[in-house]
């Protein structure tokens, strides 16, 4: 079994890793063999689970996994075990080298050029906690969430509270040159809470990820934080079916920002699937839009310093000043539309949407009717035509301020096109590591769309 410290992986997998690839040159000459890449990887994980101040339920366990990429030429092939065991391994690189002529050509496939390969130090980004939280921490901080949740006036119960812990150790290598060796921990917590009140009972919750156990959210703010949530949505009504100004708070902001990434999607854009095809250097957003990436940002929880094809991963801009300046694509994708490859074989990493100049008050102040939204539920955002439909729940504006009058279960609609050219920011893009999320978003208006209600 490969231990679970990073320096005792490396020294359990690399062993595994060159004796496959070795494998692979001597045996796979006479099947036209040209190329290997080895991934191995360990994932060990503990999770509990909190009901009425007990443990309901506690799971841990460590699973290995080694996935084998054969090439011939433009060909290649591709089997996964979850062993470590050699027999197994080389039968089955035995029985693919022999069915890898039935493979479809498929060029853009291939490994990285070795000449592209980074083969430089890799950047000590911060993100494995070599603190060792114990099971009975962890559930205590799950205890204390759910207390904190129940003391909320008007919640009624807890659906699930849980916290979890997962090390993940990393080492690919490959006939090009890459070499690339990570280990990293993540921490998760979540509270789903239920309030009641005369009217009805509404469900909602709150969640804290991080790298290291102390950046999470205070188990105390979080358990409070979902159960103000859930009370929130309490004697929540359908609004009046018309057009409004919406304004998204931070949360619903980052949903809706995801959708520029489904535009700027690789894939899409070369199959002709995004409305965004061939706007690169043409404006697709209002012009106070920029956003960022940057994948070396120490604990960041999307945060890699060498992308698993090998090319070294560097901070860029995918939008600036509502400019499209880059798609988001991975390798093939790259080689399919004819571009340089940008670092992001595992997709975005640490995305800003970077902040405007008026305060969320200044936003709202001059809006006589519109809605607060704070998150959507579900619904379809179509990025071949730009139409976007989805459920949402928030709250009213009313002369320039949030009310406390609750509204769910309406439909935001519009088209992408407009509503990327109609957003105005305010100031606040919360904090990175800190937020939740792998995209940060300040709160947003949009200045038009259509409300289906009653």
């Amino acid at each position: 079994m490969v231990a679970s410290k990073p320096k005792e992986f490396e020294r359990a997998a690399r062993p595994v890793a060159e004796a496959l690839i070795k494998h692979a040159k001597e045996e796979g000459a006479k099947y036209g063999i040209t190329d290997v890449k080895v991934v191995i990887s360990e994932n060990t994980e503990r999770e509990a689970e909190i009901e009425r101040g007990h443990v309901a339920r506690a799971v841990g366990g460590t699973t290995h996994k080694v996935t084998v990429t054969l090439y011939a030429d433009d060909r290649s092939i591709s089997f996964t075990k979850n062993t470590l065991g050699m027999t197994a391994l080389k039968n089955a690189m035995n029985e693919n080298m022999k069915v890898i002529h039935l493979a479809p050509e498929n060029p853009s496939a291939a490994l990285l050029e070795k000449e592209k390969v980074y083969t430089g130090p890799q950047s000590d980004l911060n993100l494995y906690d070599i603190t060792e939280p114990s099971n009975e921490t962890l559930i205590n901080y799950a205890k204390e969430v759910e207390a904190a949740a129940m003391s909320v006036k008007g919640t009624k119960a807890t659906r699930s509270v849980s916290m979890s812990k997962k090390n993940t150790h990393l080492l690919i290598m490959a006939t090009n040159g890459v070499d690339i060796q990570e280990s990293r921990t993540l921490y998760q917590a979540s509270a789903s809470v239920v309030a009641e009140d005369e009217n009805g009972m509404q469900i909602d919750g709150e969640y804290s990820v991080a790298r290291h156990f102390c950046d999470m959210a205070g188990a105390k703010d979080l358990g409070k934080r979902a159960g103000l949530n859930a009370v929130g949505k309490l004697g929540a009504s359908l609004p009046d079916t018309g057009e409004y100004p919406i304004v998204l708070d931070n949360d619903a902001a980052e949903s809706f920002f995801n959708s520029v990434f489904q535009a700027i999607d690789g894939t899409a854009i070369h199959q002709g699937a995004s409305f965004l095809k061939g706007k690169l250097e043409q404006q697709i957003m209002s012009a106070e839009v920029t956003i960022t990436d940057n994948p070396n940002l120490h604990r960041g929880v999307a945060s890699r310093s060498v992308d698993t094809a090998g090319i070294k991963s560097e901070e860029i801009t995918f939008v600036e000043n509502g400019v499209l300046k880059s798609f988001n694509s991975n390798l093939a994708e790259s080689r399919k539309l004819g571009i340089e490859p940008i670092g992001r074989e595992n997709g975005r990493t640490n995305t800003r949407v970077q902040p405007g100049i008026e305060t969320p008050d200044e936003l709202i102040s001059d809006i006589k009717e519109g809605i607060y939204i704070q998150g959507f539920q579900g619904g379809t955002v179509n990025v071949n035509n730009g139409t976007y439909s989805r459920q949402a729940y928030g709250k009213m504006i009313r002369d320039g301020k949030i009310t406390d009058e609750s509204v769910d279960g309406f439909i935001v609609s519009g088209n992408l096109k407009e509503m990327f050219m109609d957003i105005s920011l305010a100031d606040d893009t919360p904090p990175q590591p800190k937020s939740k999320h792998s995209l940060a978003a300040p709160t947003t208006r949009i200045n038009r769309a259509t409300i289906a209600g009653k």
